[in-house]
């Protein structure tokens, strides 16, 4: 607040000149006199003097000069400064940052490497100034830029104001964008935690876009753009919400309606399909159960990610139709092909936020399962941030099935909010630990130390722990020498359609069977020969 208050207790520039050429006037009048009389009286010789009162007229001339020139290097440094940044922030302008990121990207490209933009936009700032007031409001833009500046500090990065309420980062000579996905994570985490000491009900949150260089765009006005798009979705699903730049839906806003229609009409004619990704014991690689994963193609497009439809859904507001249509193909075919609760303990399905939003969530739940006799088979996998978004009415809903012997998993744990406080109050089975942190283990010792400590955490919790994204034979290793319970990723077995995992399912009750489970049998031999690990 202070630094507002003295900028505004400064004088208008045109006071503040009058004000220094008064000093001045005063100043140089008093010299004049005073100097003429003391040389007057110190000096009898008159050519003496003359030749005195020449010499102090020039020395006059040379300070006033130097006073000159000080005050004119002082005005264009200041005009040249606020040519360059912002005047509240001190964070570069939009003009100045566009400059710096045309050079990022020059040198980027040279070096084969990647540049990462993230545009932060404050969730309702016109609010926050009408509810505050400006001083608060400005006040709030100091904080989020700090909280920018610190959480980059240790990254080649450009920062600035691009707007009112709207900051722009662009990361340069990145080999991978994900670890930029997650700080952009914790600089949301962060902004949440600011508080406004007189108005201390006042929440504040901040949407996040992102883009990369050369995967998403490759000049300035289409990454700045890819960026603006992915904003902007961010925005329309909710507050405090990261989304990166999605090619399916970066068009035109015409192209996502389009793209919505053809998903409900998909789902009307139940064109999507289902995956199923076994997962295995990391003890002894036996099946312990496979997570539902569903798959969408479009006659035109191809193959849609579901990382573009799933939040589609969610923010058109039909994602339960979705989490409906999953759960019931699921059933089914697992259950025609005798899988469900014999060879297969544990069926995953990944479910929304969303799903837990109603008074009747819980209800809805119990419906999709009702016609099945036993629901310890079914396990549903939320994320961290699904949970902390509503955190109490999904805190209900949980304990509710919880109470039906439903098993509930934590998705892509360490990504999101979460705290050990928060995690002990769920009830919860399993946690899965993302693919980014095993991805690194083989290189990275800090990656090595976190996946240790989320086991060890989740362990005293008396939770299971299964990793997801498991793709080398190292990794594996590593995750049964620090007492995982579970491995998932194309190491073992990759996403299947029905069919394929029921003949999976046959090879592993046969391991002289040389099929679909040959990578598995390539990993307990690769497991066999390692020192201090053994098949138990």
């Amino acid at each position: 607040m202070n630094t507002h208050k003295n900028r505004l207790g400064i004088m208008s520039p045109w006071r503040a000149a009058l004000w220094r050429t008064m000093i001045y006037v005063v100043l140089g009048t008093l010299y004049i006199l005073y100097s003429d009389r003391i040389l007057a009286g110190l000096v009898e010789d008159t050519e003496l003097l003359t030749r005195l009162q020449t010499v102090k007229g020039f020395g006059f001339v040379l300070v006033t000069g130097a006073m000159f020139f000080c005050l004119m290097l002082g005005a264009l440094a200041r005009e040249q400064s606020l040519a360059k940044r912002d005047e509240l922030t001190q964070l570069l302008n939009r003009h100045m940052f566009k400059q710096a990121l045309v050079g990022e990207l020059e040198f980027s490209n040279r070096q084969q490497r990647k540049v990462a933009l993230v545009i932060f936009n404050i969730d309702g700032f016109r609010q926050i100034n009408h509810t505050a007031g400006q001083v608060i409001g400005d006040q709030v833009l100091l904080d989020v830029a700090a909280l920018i500046r610190e959480h980059f500090a240790h990254h080649q990065s450009v920062i600035g104001r691009f707007g009112g309420d709207e900051f722009a980062v662009a990361i340069a000579n990145l080999e991978h964008c994900e670890p930029i996905v997650e700080l952009a994570r914790k600089v949301q985490q962060s902004i949440a935690q600011i508080r406004i000491s007189e108005h201390p009900k006042l929440s504040i949150s901040a949407g996040a876009g992102m883009a990369s260089s050369p995967g998403d765009a490759d000049n300035l006005r289409d990454l700045i753009s890819a960026a603006n798009l992915a904003l902007e979705e961010a925005k329309s699903i909710g507050t405090g919400q990261l989304r990166l730049y999605d090619h399916f839906l970066g068009e035109s806003v015409h192209s996502r309606l389009q793209l919505t229609a053809d998903l409900k009409q998909a789902l009307l004619n139940e064109e999507l399909t289902l995956v199923y990704q076994p997962q295995f014991s990391a003890s002894n690689l036996s099946i312990t159960g496979v997570e539902v994963l569903v798959r969408w193609r479009h006659p035109s497009l191809g193959e849609v990610p579901p990382d573009t439809f799933i939040p589609l859904a969610e923010q058109q507001g039909f994602i339960s139709l979705i989490t409906n249509f999953v759960c019931q193909r699921a059933i089914q075919e697992l259950s025609e092909h005798n899988l469900l609760g014999k060879v297969l303990p544990r069926v995953s399905i990944n479910v929304s936020a969303h799903d837990f939003n109603d008074d009747d969530s819980a209800a809805a739940f119990m419906q999709r399962f009702a016609h099945l006799d036993d629901w310890s088979c079914i396990q549903l996998e939320l994320t961290e941030t699904a949970v902390i978004s509503n955190f109490d009415n999904t805190l209900s809903v949980l304990n509710e099935l919880q109470d039906q012997r439903i098993n509930i998993s934590i998705d892509d744990f360490g990504t999101g909010y979460s705290s050990l406080n928060v995690l002990r109050k769920l009830p919860i089975d399993e946690v899965k630990i993302d693919k980014t942190f095993i991805r690194d283990m083989q290189t990275d010792e800090n990656a090595r130390t976190i996946v240790r400590t989320i086991l060890v955490m989740a362990h005293s919790l008396h939770l299971r722990v299964i990793a997801e994204g498991v793709e080398c034979k190292e990794q594996a290793q590593y995750l049964r020498e620090y007492g995982c319970d579970g491995l998932q990723g194309f190491l073992i077995a990759e996403p299947m359609p029905i069919g394929a995992l029921g003949d999976f399912c046959a090879a592993e009750g046969d391991m002289n069977k040389e099929c679909a489970s040959s990578k598995l049998t390539k990993l307990r031999d690769y497991i066999a020969t390692q020192e201090g690990f053994t098949i138990k």
